[in-house]
């Protein structure tokens, strides 16, 4: 019985080498195979610590990914993706400067899932807004717009994921929804849930701090096109990329007092969508809060019976956009984008948000390029090898079987002889 067990354990050199041929060739053929669909890239300095750093996300990125930053990763030299968790998701430590958010009561028939709708009566510019919700181990993705009048609403951001509760004894749990920057007065959360049991929203609100140092990235270059008619100002801003804008300084010369109703529209492929309906007035700083991703807006400013405005320029910027990730000092990095067909990744690291440090400290990418291997790919379609590797990696693993299976049948008849 001794001697049969010890057949049975006896390793085999012949199927130990296939093994770690076959665990080799996956191990070099997937993170390749993970990276071809990404059409741009961008190198990440070199850190000198190995720790927490938070990673600056300049617009000429930004315009190259999908609104919700969904489609970006950071992979090693290796090629092997590092987790990271958006930085707008990290937990505030004072609790003091905490402002809930008062409910509102106001359905409405269109909605085919849970709402949740709050208001924002502090009137400060956010991009993000913490919600407490009970504990829940559900998926479920949210969407969220905003109205200045509960009749007219306005997409911030979509298809938001919610986060599982982490393990604890309150029963309750908070989440960051980080969106692009706005002011609008109602935010309504909107969750995919038809035909399933609903979550239980608690309240929602914001950290007044960190909202009243929202910073913001200049985009450049900007070009104007002005024209005046029938007691209206047009004002076309074209854009050399898919930017995300959400903000725009118009610097006005004269008059000296104004108060002038603005809408706000972008265009994609020549459709004309509605952002905001604000205002332009002297009494306050000339600021257009919106949520565009786009390369062309207008703004159709109603003069009344004034004379038109004197627009000196105008200036476009992007919210500060920025992941937080673990870097090791010894590795090289670089920040992979530009793949449509691929979700947001859901990562460990989001449930020891609380380990990261406030003073983490800030890094940005290099200049946007196109990933060498999407270009190989594009450049020679009739040479794509995927299936040819795929092949490869097939019979490989049928190999391996066939020899498990050979090996597993001759050990059994040397244990029937003796």
């Amino acid at each position: 019985m001794m001697k049969q067990s010890l057949l049975m354990t006896k390793p085999n050199p012949r199927m130990s080498k296939i093994t770690c041929i076959t665990l080799l060739l996956c191990a070099l053929m997937l993170p390749a195979l993970a990276q071809k669909n990404f059409k741009y890239q961008a190198v990440l300095p070199r850190v000198e610590v190995t720790g927490f750093y938070r990673i600056s996300l300049q617009p000429a990125l930004v315009a190259k990914v999908k609104a919700d930053l969904s489609d970006i990763r950071i992979a090693d030299a290796k090629g092997n993706f590092i987790p990271y968790i958006p930085a707008g998701s990290l937990p505030q430590k004072d609790q003091k400067s905490f402002v809930v958010f008062n409910q509102v009561d106001a359905p409405l028939s269109s909605d085919t899932g849970t709402t949740f709708i709050v208001e924002n009566k502090t009137g400060l510019v956010l991009d993000r807004l913490w919600i407490k919700l009970q504990n829940t181990a559900v998926q479920r993705k949210v969407n969220l717009v905003g109205s200045d009048d509960l009749k007219q609403w306005f997409a911030i951001q979509e298809d938001i994921p919610l986060q599982e509760a982490v393990a604890n004894s309150e029963g309750t749990y908070m989440q960051s929804l980080a969106f692009p920057a706005s002011s609008y007065r109602y935010l309504k959360i909107l969750v995919n849930d038809k035909n399933k049991t609903p979550i239980k929203f608690l309240q929602a609100g914001v950290y007044t701090e960190y909202a009243a140092s929202l910073n913001y990235i200049r985009i450049l270059p900007v070009q104007l096109a002005r024209v005046d008619s029938n007691k209206t100002t047009y004002v076309t801003i074209k854009l050399n990329d898919h930017y995300q804008v959400n903000k725009l300084h118009i610097d006005i010369t004269s008059p000296k007092y104004f108060k002038r109703d603005v809408e706000i529209y972008q265009i994609n492929n020549k459709e004309k969508q509605l952002l905001a309906e604000t205002a332009l007035n002297s009494a306050k700083a000339t600021d257009l809060l919106l949520s565009a991703k786009t390369e062309e807006l207008l703004l159709q400013i109603n003069n009344g019976d004034n004379p038109p405005l004197t627009i000196k320029g105008v200036d476009a910027y992007q919210s500060d956009e920025s992941l937080i990730s673990y870097l090791d000092s010894k590795e090289t990095y670089h920040l992979l984008a530009g793949d449509s067909s691929v979700q947001a990744p859901e990562y460990d690291l989001k449930f020891f948000a609380d380990s990261i440090r406030d003073n983490t400290p800030q890094i940005s990418h290099g200049d946007v390029q196109q990933n060498t291997a999407y270009q190989i790919k594009q450049a020679k379609p009739d040479r794509d090898y995927t299936l040819f590797i795929w092949i490869a990696i097939i019979v490989a693993a049928g190999l391996l079987l066939f020899l498990t299976l050979k090996m597993t049948k001759e050990v059994g008849k040397k244990a029937g002889k003796e």
